[in-house]
C-alpha cells in the first residue's frame, strides 16, 4: 500500500489539496485518508467525508498524530488499513504537528511488508515566507525539512516578491535535498503524478528520532483493540464545547445538533468580526450545507449540497494563540441560528 504525507502549516490548504487529489484518483484504485486536526472537533474530517465520494476517512482528533507513543496514530491507521484495504493512503497531519515523527513510525520494521512510504508533500503559503513567526517556528521548519515536494499554494493571491521568497526557499532546501521538486498551484490543484515523482528521502527521519517507539514487533499489522467512538451528542444535548491546547495554541470547537440551521449572512458577519488565527466550520445554512474557512482576514465558502440530501455534521472550530472566551464566542454564533 502506497502512503503519502500531505503536510503544511495552518491554513496552507491541505484539505483542499487532498479533495483535489481524491477527485482525480485513478478509477481502478481505492484511496483512503487518515486526517488529524489540532482541535477535538474535526471539521476537516467532516468536510472530507461529505465530499470524499466513497473514500474511507478516519479521524484522529486532538493534536499531533505522533504524540506520546504514537498509539493513536497506529491504531487509527491500522484500523483504516484492515477495514478499507486501500491501494493508497493519504495522511494529513495537523498544521501544528511534527511530520518527522510520523515518518519515523511509518518506516519502522513492522510496516515494511505492508507500506510503501512515498513522497512527503509540504504545502506553503508564499506570503508567509517573509514573516519570522512562521520561518522561526520549530514545526514550520520541520515541515519544510522533510519535504520531497514543496508546493506553493494560493498563487492567485501572491505577489511577485512572495514568489521570489518561494524560489529562494526551494534553492535553499535543494542544497540539503537535491531531489526536491517544487510546483506552484492555485486552490490545491496538485497533480497526483507528483506523489510518485520523487523517491522519498524521508526514511532517514527515523534516525533522528531514536526515542520513537511502535507496537510493530513482528511483520504485518498487529491486532489492536480500537476503542475509538464517533464524536456525537448525547440524547437531549443541543451542542457541546470541546477545548484543546498545545504548542502555544488554543482551540475551541463545538459539535452542534444537525437540525440547527444558520443564516449564512449572519455567519459571514460574525466570522469577519473574529480576532483569531483560524476559524472553520461545516454548517447547515439557509442556502445549504456550507464549509466556511477564515484565515488572515479572508473568508472562503464552499456550498457542499442541500441540507436534505448531503450527509453532514454541524461543526465549528476556532484556533488562536490567546485563550478563547467561550461564553462570548457561543453568544456570537448562537445569534446566527435561524431555527433549531
Amino acid at each position: 500500500m502506497r502512503v503519502y504525507l500531505i503536510t503544511g502549516f495552518l491554513g496552507t490548504g491541505k484539505t483542499t489539496t487532498i479533495l483535489h487529489l481524491l477527485k482525480h484518483r485513478p478509477a481502478t484504485e481505492k484511496w483512503a485518508v487518515l486526517v488529524n486536526e489540532f482541535g477535538e472537533v474535526g471539521v476537516d474530517g467532516t468536510l472530507l467525508k461529505a465530499l470524499g465520494d466513497g473514500v474511507a476517512i478516519r479521524e484522529v482528533p486532538g493534536g499531533c498524530l505522533c504524540c506520546v507513543s504514537g498509539l493513536p496514530f497506529q491504531i487509527g491507521m491500522n484500523s483504516l488499513i484492515t477495514r478499507a484495504k486501500p491501494d493508497v493512503l493519504l495522511i494529513e497531519p495537523t498544521g501544528l504537528g511534527h511530520p518527522r515523527q510520523i515518518l519515523a513510525i511509518l518506516n519502522q520494521p513492522g510496516y515494511q511488508d505492508v507500506l510503501s512510504v512515498g513522497s512527503t508533500v509540504t504545502l506553503v503559503d508564499p506570503r508567509h515566507l517573509s514573516q519570522s513567526k512562521y520561518r522561526q517556528h520549530e514545526i514550520y521548519a520541520d515541515q519544510l525539512a522533510v519535504a520531497d515536494v514543496l508546493v506553493a499554494n494560493k498563487m492567485d493571491v501572491c505577489q511577485p516578491e512572495d514568489l521570489l521568497q518561494f524560489d529562494a526557499l526551494v534553492a535553499e532546501r535543494q542544497m540539503d535535498n537535491p531531489h526536491l521538486k517544487s510546483v506552484r498551484v492555485i486552490q490545491g490543484q496538485l497533480s497526483a503524478d507528483l506523489l510518485a515523482a520523487v523517491e522519498s528521502t524521508a526514511t532517514t527521519a527515523s534516525a533522528d528520532i531514536s526515542s520513537a517507539r511502535t507496537a510493530m514487533d513482528s511483520p504485518g499489522l498487529p491486532l489492536m483493540l480500537d476503542l475509538a467512538q464517533p464524536l456525537q451528542l448525547a440524547p437531549g444535548e443541543s451542542f457541546r464545547a470541546l477545548p484543546h491546547q498545545g504548542d502555544g495554541y488554543q482551540a475551541l470547537g463545538w459539535l452542534l445538533a444537525d437540525d440547527w440551521v444558520f443564516s449564512l449572512a449572519a455567519l459571514r458577519s460574525w466570522f469577519y468580526r473574529l480576532d483569531v488565527e483560524r476559524a472553520k466550520g461545516v454548517l447547515a445554512t439557509d442556502v445549504g450545507v456550507v464549509a466556511l474557512n477564515w484565515r488572515e482576514g479572508t473568508l472562503t465558502e464552499q456550498i457542499l449540497g442541500d441540507v436534505e440530501v448531503i450527509a453532514f455534521e454541524n461543526r465549528l472550530e476556532l484556533i488562536d494563540l490567546k485563550p478563547l472566551p467561550q461564553a462570548s464566542m457561543e453568544a456570537g454564533w448562537q445569534a446566527c441560528v435561524l431555527s433549531r
